[in-house]
Parts: C-alpha cells; sequence; structure tokens
C-alpha cells in the first residue's frame, strides 16, 4: 500500500474530511483558503440581511468574526485535513532515515486504520460540536458590543460555523493523539541509530521534530482564539466569576506539552538507551584497561605510559559522549515552542487586569 493509499484510507474514517479530500480533491492550504471566502461572504451576506453591517454593533465594526473568519477558521480546516496525511509522512521520513531501523510499514498502517476508524471518534466530535454550539447560541446575545448580539440571524450564522469548525477541530485533536499513539507504537523498543553530529541537530530526526512544533503552534493558535473570547467575555460579559478561565489555561498548557512532546517521548526513550549502551560500552572498555594498568605497575615507563594515555583518552570520549542529545530537537526549536506557548495567554491576562481596574476605578 503506498502513501496516497493510506492518506486516503484514514480520510475515510470521516465523512467530511472524505467528501474534501477524496471527492473534491483539496488541499488542506486550498480548502482553508476555501473556507476563508465562504465564512466571509456567509457572515456579509447575513449581515445585509439583517441590516447590521454597520452601526455601533455592526459586523464592520467587530473585529472578533474577521478574526476567525480570515485566521482561525481557514487554519483549523487546514489542520484536520493534514491531520490525516501528517502520519504517514512522518513515517516515510522515518523508514528512509538512517536512524530507525526496520519499520514495519504494513503493520502501522493496520494500526492507524484500527485507530481512525473508532466510532467513538465521530460521536465525541459531533457531541462535543452540539454541546460547543448551543453555549455559544445561548451566551451570543449577552455580549454587549459583539455583532453576534444584534439579532437572532447574526447569533445563528455564528453557531453554524462554530458547529461546523468545532466538529473539525475536536476531530483534529482526535487525530493527532492517534498520531502519537502510532508513533509511539512505531518507535517502541526501536534501536535507534543515532547521528549525534547530524547537520539537523536532532540526531537525525528533525521529521518528528518538525511534526511535534507544527501540532504545538495548532493548539497555540486555538489557544490564542480561546483566549480571545474569553477577553470578550471578560471585558464586555456582566459575571465576575471567571474560575472557568483557570481551567482553560490548565487545559491549554497540557494539551500543549502533550502535542510538542507527545510525538517526542518513544524517540527520547530510544535516544537515551542508544546513548547509555554506548557509556556503558566505554565504561566496560575502561575498567578493563584501568585493571591492566594496576596489573603492569612493575612494567616499563613506556608501556604504562601508553596504557595511560588510552585510559585518559575514554575518559575524555566518555564525557564527549555523554553530551550526546537525548531528544529529537535543538534549543532553536525549543524556543520557538516556549514562545508560541506564552503569547496566548497575554489576552487573557489583558482581560483579567482591564476588568479589574474597572472594578477598582468604580470603587
Amino acid at each position: 500500500m503506498n502513501r496516497t493509499q493510506e492518506e486516503n484510507n484514514l480520510c475515510r474514517s470521516d465523512a467530511i474530511a472524505y467528501l474534501l479530500l477524496e471527492k473534491l480533491h483539496l488541499f488542506p492550504l486550498s480548502a482553508g483558503l476555501w473556507s476563508l471566502a465562504i465564512v466571509v461572504i456567509f457572515d456579509l451576506l447575513t449581515a445585509l440581511a439583517s441590516n447590521t453591517l454597520t452601526g455601533s454593533r455592526g459586523l464592520l465594526q467587530d473585529p472578533i468574526p474577521w478574526i476567525a473568519a480570515i485566521l482561525i477558521n481557514p487554519v483549523v480546516v487546514g489542520y484536520y485535513l493534514w491531520s490525516f496525511q501528517a502520519i504517514s509522512s512522518v513515517i516515510k521520513n522515518l523508514d528512509e532515515s538512517n536512524v530507525v531501523i526496520e519499520i514495519d510499514r504494513l503493520r502501522i498502517e493496520r494500526i492507524s486504520s484500527i485507530l481512525y476508524y473508532q466510532k467513538s471518534r465521530n460521536f465525541l466530535a459531533i457531541i462535543s460540536a452540539i454541546s460547543i454550539s448551543i453555549y455559544v447560541f445561548i451566551t451570543q446575545p449577552k455580549l454587549v458590543k459583539s455583532w453576534t448580539s444584534t439579532g437572532l440571524l447574526p447569533n445563528l450564522t455564528i453557531t453554524i460555523v462554530t458547529l461546523i469548525v468545532v466538529y473539525m477541530g475536536t476531530m483534529l485533536i482526535l487525530n493527532l493523539i492517534n498520531n502519537i499513539q502510532i508513533l509511539h507504537r512505531t518507535l517502541k523498543n526501536k534501536k535507534l541509530n543515532v547521528n549525534p553530529l547530524h547537520p539537523d541537530r536532532c540526531g537525525g530526526l528533525r521529521p518528528l521534530s518538525d511534526y511535534s512544533l507544527k501540532t504545538a503552534y495548532l493548539i497555540t493558535l486555538l489557544g490564542f482564539w480561546v483566549s480571545i473570547i474569553s477577553y470578550q467575555t471578560i471585558t464586555q460579559g456582566s459575571k465576575q466569576d471567571y474560575w472557568y478561565i483557570y481551567f482553560i489555561v490548565i487545559l491549554y498548557i497540557f494539551l500543549s506539552l502533550a502535542c510538542f512532546f507527545g510525538p517526542l517521548l518513544t524517540a527520547h526513550r530510544g535516544m537515551k538507551k542508544a546513548k547509555e549502551d554506548v557509556l556503558h560500552e566505554i565504561a566496560h572498555q575502561f575498567q578493563i584497561d584501568y585493571s591492566q594498568i594496576h596489573s603492569s605497575l612493575t612494567e616499563d615507563a613506556e608501556t604504562l605510559k601508553k596504557r595511560t594515555e588510552k585510559v585518559r583518552e575514554l575518559r575524555n570520549l566518555y564525557t564527549m559522549t555523554d553530551e550526546f542529545p537525548v531528544w529529537p530537537f535543538d534549543v532553536q526549536t525549543f524556543r520557538r515552542y516556549l514562545l508560541s506557548v506564552s503569547t496566548p495567554l497575554l489576552s487573557l491576562l489583558v482581560g483579567v487586569l482591564q476588568k479589574y481596574l474597572e472594578i477598582v476605578m468604580k470603587k
């Protein structure tokens, strides 16, 4: 089974992905652009039909729907389709590398199909989409400066878009979880031929590092969107009990850590084991040569010098080997991850401080 067939088999586990990828022959980028155009036109038509295009709460004055239509929705749609294709690309690159040896592609394809075709995935995505859409439909009219609170039609439009995007987003998260499971089963108990001086600075496992960083960027964007909605609720809502924000922050941090470190964890174990095996070999040889020095103290100085020099080189080799990487990412990649994780939390912090200052000023 080739790569394209595997991707198609995985996308057939979801009706919308099957329609977009196989029937309409869309790519993640083109699907994202199409979603941008469709949602923008849909919002504009809704605003014209409800006479809410301009005004103090008109569509043109509310940035939230535009951020959703231009940035959030296309990225979710694109990543949603990408998640069905990404795992086969990563496995293929790992199989062709000189680091991971003897990957059973047929076995991994069978495992992928079993994970992706679980009926509970679709059920969970549908329940999540319906629940959040109902919550949006109920809470949006309470926002005093939002376009969605101007009438039933704008609220209904946002609710429909939310239904579709949340379904895709939930399925996307489930795909990422399944991909982590697939990677773990691929690399579990595998002997890794790690090249510590590889130009990719990841021991030759750059495809795995790139995949993890892409998923972390996705969670960052979703966190950015959630923080904007929370900011809107904090600054425009009437309630002052924001306990759920702590839950959102904790969930966001957990998802971010899971998406970045999850795919890397098994590779970390393999890299650590490969490093420890080499260190044990060096230590064993060091012990043998050191014992020989003790037994040759009565020999001539030249022989003792050569054996002592070898022991010294073994010690230097041990120190150098101990500095080899055990995670398949470099410092620059980790810095990008930390920066992306912390950015969405700023809008939440600004919203809480703004609301707090309003309360203090009123007193």
